[in-house]
């Protein structure tokens, strides 16, 4: 926690050590009194605000001080905000934030010309908006568009969960600023901006926002289909394949549109105006294929499409090559969705965050973001269910939901035929002819299904036009504007670029015979962390030169073990010792951030290397062997790479999650013999890419999964999600054996 110095305020007080404003009940009771007393808690908040990653520190400030009524400082803090973004996107940029920009200029106009508040913005909105370039108008229009009742909903839950309390901690103030501010512009802008954007398209586009196709098995498809008037008679086009029904649908295709693309958003079945039940990823590859036969029967279409989107998006571009049709030219997968791989379960283990995003997703036509949201909900639930010891198949009735899809997922703990019949699987990839670039990042939660769709590809075509950026991305990076700091760690310069402008390049390669785009030399596009470069390779293999193998050791280093460059007598073991009924660590969760000043040691035991003597690359995925004994039939074995940097800090490089049972096959189980020393192969680590200096050292935490983010396994060989803490009579022992080794792949 950060500490301030101790300010004295007229009505509110921050405390240095509890960081405490003053804030009565009485002041949220009622609307009015809330808006009467949110800027002035608003200007404490403000003054005392401070944040490292100044991108992080402008995007809040400023809305911090729209709150306060600070309109011109908070212009001018945007203009901050944006100036950090040019640099990856000159041009759009600009229409970041147009939402508040508008806002506070309007009332900066009533003031000063004695207008009413929708005058002042109707004027505003048309000058700054035709002030814009085309592409930054396009977006700005698409942050007109949100859904008023949730941002209410989350609003009055910040409130209501303040249970009577007279004082606010800085943190929870500035989340209230934040969500008071989001309502409070949007609830005034919205009803004035909408009008005046639709005159604008208008001019612009052919918007036809209520297209319903017919699938071959009666279904039906809501799409919504966009294109600029002066456009060609006959174009490509763009499809994007959308379970979100998100407000920004129209957004992105207006993008599309005045990129010389004819663009159509499809909504997965069952939602929007689809009458049929939402059952996600299941419809995706038939519908897909009859969507783009629809597509290219239009008078407008010239027979060409190319797809692309992120995470969901990314998955239904794999399920719709699973049977491709001619018109489909190209996919442009990002950080995609590795159904069966990467999510619901990741290599075989169930992750609680399903069930969260189960019910963001079917409980409406739309999404239910003040449900996804409720963060407080969320997190008692887990809490909940990992400190009661009950089977995870019960963590929908402990939410006191029951949800069929959750049972459903359950029943497939193996990537079998359910995941399998989904998405293009083995033989599909063979068929799978046109270019292909998949983009992901180092720091991409679905890193594993991108890197799975780019293996498997290759494997099953050797011949395969499929490209591959990869860079120090996170989840939302890898699909627009990379963040300047990811979880603590700042970029190097040159990863920072638009994404959505390589996409299009990439379009306009494919789909208008242009120039490829510069940044993909070849098949293998890479930003080497800390060394600010982008490199290329022909291959994966040919990324590297060597290997670096390091095994475990039973030489302790303080509290530590020595992480050895070569192998000591295989006999010797270090043993390790969970026991699963204890749950006094329900409040723990594993540390989040890429650099920090700590390790994740739950449950887990550490080796340390020696300092390494050279520079090299570390570039790729990992991989390591485990020789183990257990007294149970099966553990889920977590492995965490770090770089150990001079000034204390630790660097996550890479990990893996992984169910013993399921490591040599993840469609077939095959149990562990208890007291048998076993050999577990560990192959799913994330690929990364980092220059290692001398003198550095590396660290390699080897644990066992117990915590609330996941399933429990308690190793009686039977089906995990049935197990409960009545199967942890006895604690797992382990014995860990020093031939146990780790392989980095290097290039010296």
């Amino acid at each position: 926690m950060r500490k301030f110095l101790s300010i004295v305020f007229t009505t509110f007080v921050i405390s240095a050590s509890a960081q405490t404003f003053y804030f009565p009940k009485a002041y949220y009771a009622d609307s009015l009194a809330l808006s009467k007393n949110m800027p002035e808690l608003a200007r404490q908040v403000a003054a005392v605000y401070k944040e490292t990653d100044k991108q992080t520190y402008f995007d809040n400030l400023f809305r911090y001080q729209l709150t306060a009524t600070a309109y011109a400082e908070s212009l001018a803090t945007l203009d901050s905000f944006r100036a950090l973004l040019k640099a990856a996107d000159s041009v759009t940029v600009n229409g970041i934030g147009f939402q508040f920009q508008t806002y506070a200029a309007a009332k900066i106009r009533q003031a000063d010309r004695q207008l009413n508040f929708v005058d002042a913005f109707n004027i505003s909105f048309t000058r700054l908006y035709n002030a814009l370039p085309e592409a930054a108008a396009v977006t700005a229009s698409g942050y007109f568009a949100a859904d008023i009742q949730s941002l209410q909903t989350n609003l009055d839950k910040l409130l209501t969960g303040r249970n009577g309390r007279d004082s606010i901690l800085l943190k929870d103030a500035m989340a209230l600023c934040r969500a008071y501010n989001s309502y409070n512009v949007y609830s005034q802008v919205l009803p004035l901006a909408q009008p005046l954007l639709t005159e604008q398209d208008n001019r612009q586009f052919f918007i036809e926002d209520s297209v319903l196709i017919k699938t071959r098995d009666g279904a039906t498809i809501a799409a919504t289909v966009v294109r600029k008037k002066d456009a060609p008679a006959r174009i490509p086009a763009v499809f994007i394949f959308n379970i979100y029904n998100s407000p920004r649908d129209k957004a992105m295709a207006k993008e599309a549109a005045i990129k010389g693309f004819a663009c159509v958003v499809a909504n997965t079945r069952g939602k929007r105006l689809s009458p049929q039940t939402i059952e996600p990823f299941e419809h995706d590859a038939s519908d897909a294929y009859d969507i783009i036969d629809w597509i290219s029967k239009q008078p407008w279409s010239n027979g060409k499409a190319g797809m692309f989107g992120g995470s969901y998006l990314g998955f239904s571009q794999w399920a719709a090559v699973k049977k491709l049709h001619p018109a489909l030219k190209t996919i442009v997968p990002q950080v995609a969705v590795g159904i069966g791989i990467d999510y619901p379960m990741q290599n075989n283990v169930f992750m609680s965050y399903m069930l969260q995003w189960i019910h963001y997703v079917p409980n409406s036509k739309e999404t239910d973001q003040a449900d996804f949201s409720n963060f407080r909900h969320w997190d008692s639930v887990y809490t909940h269910w990992y400190a009661s010891g009950k089977p995870f198949r019960s963590l929908d009735t402990i939410e006191k939901r029951p949800n069929t899809i959750f049972q459903r997922w359950l029943m497939h703990p193996a990537h079998d035929a359910y995941w399998q019949q989904m998405v293009a699987y083995k033989n599909d990839f063979a068929a799978i002819n046109i270019p292909v670039l998949s983009i992901t990042g180092y720091f991409d939660d679905d890193q594993l299904g991108a890197m799975y769709y780019f293996n498997q590809h290759h494997q099953y075509n050797p011949q395969a036009l499929h490209y591959l950026l990869i860079g120090p991305y996170d989840h939302y990076g890898a699909q627009g504007l990379p963040a300047a700091v990811v979880s603590g760690y700042a970029i190097d310069s040159v990863a920072n670029l638009s994404i959505t402008n390589l996409v299009y390049q990439w379009f306009n390669y494919i789909l208008k015979d242009s120039a490829r785009p510069a940044l993909l030399k070849d098949k293998i596009n890479y930003e080497v962390m800390g060394a600010n470069e982008w490199k290329h390779a022909s291959s994966l293999a040919a990324m590297n030169n060597d290997t670096i193998g390091f095994y475990l050791s039973n030489t302790r280093l303080a509290e530590y073990y020595k992480l050895e460059s070569k192998k000591t007598a295989p006999a010797e073991f270090i043993r390790q010792e969970v026991d699963f009924k204890y749950r006094s660590d329900s409040a723990y969760n594993p540390p989040a951030n890429v650099l920090d000043s700590v390790m994740d040691m739950m449950n887990g035991i550490s080796f340390i290397s020696a300092a390494l003597s050279k520079d090299f690359e570390i570039n790729g995925s990992l991989t390591a062997q485990l020789k183990a004994s257990i007294n149970k039939k099966d553990m889920d074995i977590g492995l965490t790479l770090y770089e150990l940097l001079p000034d204390g800090k630790k660097l996550l490089l890479s990990h893996a999650l992984a169910r013993a049972s399921y490591a040599k096959n993840r469609s077939l189980r095959q149990l562990l013999k208890p007291g048998s020393i076993e050999t577990i192969p560990i192959t799913q680590f994330f690929f990364v890419s980092r220059k290692i200096k001398a003198g550095n050292k590396l660290a390699l935490v080897v644990s066992i999964n117990k915590n609330r983010n996941w399933q429990i396994n308690y190793g009686t060989g039977g089906d995990v999600s049935d197990e409960s803490i009545a199967d942890a009579a006895q604690p797992l022992q382990i014995k860990w054996y020093t031939d146990s080794f780790i392989k980095i792949p290097v290039k010296r």
